[in-house]
């Protein structure tokens, strides 16, 4: 990859992660706040009824269950926002750790599993490759969780000489993938995921291919380049 074309990959991947803010602080905003202003509500309905009398056991109970049903709901939508910003150690763990980490956290939050297959060992990358295979993996299994009606996940980590290959599989709804190279790559804000991984590929060197469509599942195949 050539300087002219590091500096579109560069300014394209500010581009996407400034539309990545905005669309967490939506999700955040029309999820987890508002059900917390509902529970808020309940306690304050609860707190009026109880000012004017003791409040019967069944309105008590049922007030109580919704509240908590809200709470329950809203810590989880916010460790998963969480998540896409706590990445692990990058620096201290290898690239099979970060990968496995980040799928016992997948599992933990959607209860979605995922049968993960190694092909070790797994050599060396830098940091930056490193980063870029979490946030791909990160947003192919939340795209497969979100959008493919899937219950299993296929992921795996091999590598071959110094390429390093990680593939994820589901045989979920699938859909078209738009061109994502070529003067009409997709530029849309419904493709920012999709173009997110594009864009980190790109800077890391690497080259990205997504296979899909109607009804038959959605394979992404990412191959980057080992440390020397």
């Amino acid at each position: 990859m050539n300087t002219a074309d590091e500096h579109l990959a560069a300014r394209r991947i500010l581009a996407v992660t400034e539309e990545e803010l905005q669309r967490i602080i939506l999700d955040i905003h029309d999820g987890p706040v508002q059900k917390l202003f509902a529970a808020l509500s309940q306690v304050s309905l609860l707190q009026a009824r109880a000012s004017q009398g003791a409040v019967p056991q069944d309105q008590l109970v049922e007030v109580l269950n919704r509240v908590s049903s809200l709470l329950e709901s809203s810590l989880g939508e916010i460790k998963t926002s969480l998540g896409t910003f706590r990445p692990p150690e990058f620096v201290r763990r290898n690239l099979l750790s970060v990968i496995e980490g980040l799928i016992i956290q997948h599992e933990e939050f959607t209860g979605c599993p995922v049968d993960f297959e190694a092909q070790t060992p797994i050599p060396r990358v830098s940091l930056p490759v490193k980063i870029a295979l979490y946030r791909i993996l990160q947003e192919a299994l939340s795209n497969a969780f979100q959008h493919a009606a899937v219950k299993r996940v296929r992921v795996r980590l091999s590598a071959a000489g110094s390429t390093v290959r990680l593939e994820v599989i589901d045989d979920g709804r699938g859909f078209v993938p738009p061109p994502l190279v070529g003067p009409e790559a997709t530029e849309r804000i419904e493709h920012i995921g999709l173009r997110g991984m594009r864009e980190r590929v790109s800077l890391a060197g690497g080259t990205f291919q997504i296979s899909s469509a109607p009804g038959a599942g959605t394979h992404i195949v990412v191959e980057v380049t080992a440390d020397e």
